[in-house]
């Protein structure tokens, strides 16, 4: 991390640090800007219930709220990015040492301990980001676990791997293992090694973790694929036990509308000792963004052909769908916090389609979100 970024990522913690008492508080106080969203109150309700658990300098870092905009019950979900060295990375280290907070904390803090020190092979291989991921639904009396992920650091496990690589796909193996307290083979690392191992030049390793609630799974991303027979392929060749016709028939349908054209698909699988499990998440990313960290503004269209689409072949509820409008394009805007002047940075971060062993599918939206104090601020 550059020191500029360390510098100003202080400094606006430090701000955030007085708006409120968690993240909770600031989300309830950005209400309105969720106001055009397909959320239902008990998602909201639950989101909030989820994010009043944690700390409030989590927004000055990329987040984003998932939730369905088909006909699926409601669900909502919460994700946030947590750095080494922060106030929110010692928040969750200083829960790690009490019993009572159950055995989170204590996972995530010694995938902190691991990813923050310099010059180690899982820094160099990740860095010292990890993304924490909540099922906010409500009532909710005790909160479930979140799942992690860690990021591996664009091109470090890129596909057609060398053997260098394949030996870095392991050290995190490795990590995610021990902080899972569990031998590194239980839960799907030979079937994982046989996936990354299928990837193709231009695809990659996008991240790898757990899910929430479910630390007996391994979780896989795979990114940059830009077409169906990519993703098929891709399938085949890992020998995903799910409906493959079902997976391609979407992509199909969204292909004839063009509307894959300026994006990128990504593919989420989960592993247990025995194999890939037959449930899959495919993600739609804007392909002006997905490896450009500079680029939170640059997707100002791409979005338009695909909401179409989901609505002309009848994915999405179509009112949901139109209370996405003004999230299509990305946005600045000007917030006058109890502390000083914020910048709210919005837009939609990608969409994904869950399929279950039936073929049955979930069209989920994800937005995108951070306050950042205003430059010189």
């Amino acid at each position: 991390m550059a020191p500029n970024f360390a510098d100003e990522w202080a400094a606006n913690e430090a701000r955030l640090a007085r708006e409120g008492s968690s993240l909770g508080e600031l989300l309830a106080r950005l209400q309105g800007f969720f106001s055009s969203l397909a959320l239902a109150p008990q998602e909201w309700e639950g989101l909030l219930e989820c994010a009043h658990t944690l700390p409030p300098t989590l927004a000055g870092f990329p987040l984003w709220v998932g939730f369905p905009i088909d006909a699926s019950p409601p669900g909502a979900l919460l994700d946030v990015s947590l750095l080494g060295g922060t106030r929110a990375a010692a928040f969750f280290e200083d829960q790690a040492g009490c019993a009572d907070n159950g055995p989170a904390p204590a996972r995530i803090a010694a995938l902190l301990g691991k990813t923050g020190v310099a010059g180690s092979p899982l820094q160099r291989i990740v860095g010292n980001r990890l993304l924490l991921e909540y099922q906010a639904n409500a009532p909710q009396r005790a909160l479930s676990d979140p799942g992690f992920l860690l990021y591996p650091v664009r091109p470090t496990l890129a596909g057609a791997p060398c053997a260098q690589r394949l030996e870095d796909f392991q050290v995190a193996l490795n990590a995610v293992a021990g902080a899972m307290h569990r031998d590194p083979d239980e839960a799907g690392a030979h079937h994982a090694t046989r996936a990354y191992l299928a990837l193709e030049p231009d695809t990659r390793i996008g991240a790898i973790g757990v899910p929430p609630a479910n630390g007996r799974l391994l979780r896989l991303s795979m990114l940059g694929f830009t077409d169906t027979r990519a993703v098929a392929t891709l399938l085949e060749r890992v020998g995903w036990p799910g409906p493959h016709a079902a997976v391609v028939a979407v992509l199909e349908r969204l292909a004839t509308r063009g509307a894959l054209a300026q994006l990128q698909l990504g593919l989420r699988l989960d592993l247990s000792a025995t194999g890939l499990e037959p449930t899959l998440e495919l993600q739609v990313f804007s392909a002006n963004t997905i490896y450009d960290d500079t680029g939170w503004f640059k997707d100002q269209t791409c979005w338009t052909a695909l909401i179409d689409a989901l609505r002309a072949q009848r994915l999405a509820v179509p009112e949901k769908l139109s209370g996405l409008t003004s999230w299509s394009s990305a946005r600045a805007q000007t917030l006058m916090g109890r502390s000083g002047l914020f910048l709210l940075l919005r837009r939609i971060h990608h969409f994904a389609i869950a399929f279950n062993a039936a073929g049955d599918r979930q069209v989920n939206a994800h937005v995108f979100l951070l306050m950042t104090r205003w430059p010189g601020g």
